[in-house]
Formats: C-alpha cells, sequence, structure tokens
C-alpha cells in the first residue's frame, strides 16, 4: 500500500495531480482543489497518501501534511462519506475551519460543500467530534497554523521534514507516527529532534 510520494509535477487538473517519481512512474493522485490550483509543473512535491482499495479500483489520494491525512482519513469513517465527499470538504474546508465547525456542531458550515445535506452533515459534527477526543494526534483543543497544528503532540512546522526523513530511511507510517509526538517541541532544531525520533525508533527493530 502506497503511504507517501515524492517527486516532479507532470501536470494537474481539476482535483487531480499527476506526480513523478525518482524512478520515472507517474502517478494520478486525487488532492483537494487549493492544491491542484497552485500547483505548478515541474514543481516537486511531497504528498502523504491514502491508498484507496475497492475491487474494481484503486485510487491514491495525497495530502501535503499528516494532520490533513488524518482528518480525511476520520471523514471517510463516517457512513455515507466516501474519498470523493472527503476530499470535496477538504477542498471547501481548511483542517482549522474543519474542526471549528465540528466544535461548534456547525452543520452549516458541512453544508457548503455540494452533496452535503443536513443529515449527513449533523451526522459528521457528532461522529467527527468523537473521534477527534479519542485521536492520537490531533487534539481537538489545539488550533492550526497553515495546515500545522500549532500545539499538542506534532507542534511544529517541522514535522513534515522529520517524517519525509525517517520515511526515506526506511522506517513505516506505523512506526513514524508512534516516535513524532516524543521527538521533542518545535523549537528543537531538526537535527536534534531526527536524531531523538530515531534513538526512539531503535528498540522497535
Amino acid at each position: 500500500m502506497i503511504a507517501y510520494l515524492e517527486g516532479q509535477i507532470l501536470r494537474s487538473e481539476a482535483n487531480l495531480i499527476v506526480l513523478k517519481t525518482s524512478g520515472g512512474v507517474g502517478y494520478a493522485v486525487h488532492v483537494t482543489k487549493q492544491l491542484s490550483v497552485k500547483a505548478t509543473p515541474e514543481e516537486f512535491l511531497t504528498l502523504h497518501i491514502y491508498t484507496n482499495v475497492r475491487e474494481d479500483d484503486l485510487s491514491l489520494y495525497g495530502f501535503q501534511n499528516i494532520e490533513e491525512k488524518e482528518l480525511f482519513t476520520m471523514l471517510i469513517k463516517t457512513s455515507g462519506v466516501g474519498p470523493k465527499l472527503g476530499l470535496a470538504v477538504l477542498s471547501v474546508l481548511s483542517p482549522r475551519q474543519l474542526v471549528d465547525a465540528v466544535l461548534q456542531n456547525s452543520t452549516e458550515s458541512f453544508s457548503q460543500v455540494p452533496g452535503i445535506g443536513k443529515k449527513t452533515a449533523a451526522k459528521l459534527c457528532l461522529d467527527l467530534k468523537d473521534q477527534l477526543k479519542r485521536h492520537p494526534i490531533i487534539e481537538i483543543e489545539s488550533g492550526f497554523e497553515g495546515g500545522i497544528q500549532t500545539g499538542g503532540v506534532l507542534a511544529g512546522k517541522g514535522i513534515d521534514a522529520i517524517f519525509s526523513a525517517l520515511k526515506n530511511l526506511g522506517y513505516s507510517e506505523k512506526e513514524i507516527m508512534a516516535v513524532l509526538r516524543e521527538s521533542g517541541s518545535s523549537d528543537l532544531t531538526f537535527e536534534v529532534r531526527l536524531k531523538k525520533a530515531l534513538s526512539l525508533l531503535a528498540p522497535l527493530r
């Protein structure tokens, strides 16, 4: 299962990017409307991937940070919300807006998304609030800034770089997520946090 991709953008269209990896393989990845609009051909891009497998379909959904991918995963766990509708939600609501809507039971916010009626919006508010309370990464008390959590276990704008470095070293996403919260505060340098994460990962191998 594909969990992460990096490479050069070959082309982009509505909610889709074709990403060419260093091995010369081009992957069609579904992305939010915002990302597809700002994507520039030949630009280098890294994406955290959700692989959707069905009997008649294998589709990739890409996100620029872990938080957005985790929110997407939560969305599609709700009955009646598939990957395309989950992506539509994140194309209308930023991670911060989505969490705020859940906390405030704002069904009107979800109703802005094409394909979501009042009943589905109410169900999303209820289901997501329960998931956010139990989620080990995203804390509903914390805010987001630029798509990155400003407080809580994944604080710090360098967290994506640490994730990418560990992924390139051969660690699985599950292993990485288990130690990221212990890698240190955002005021530490990238090198210090990476070294700390590696020391925590060593006993797991």
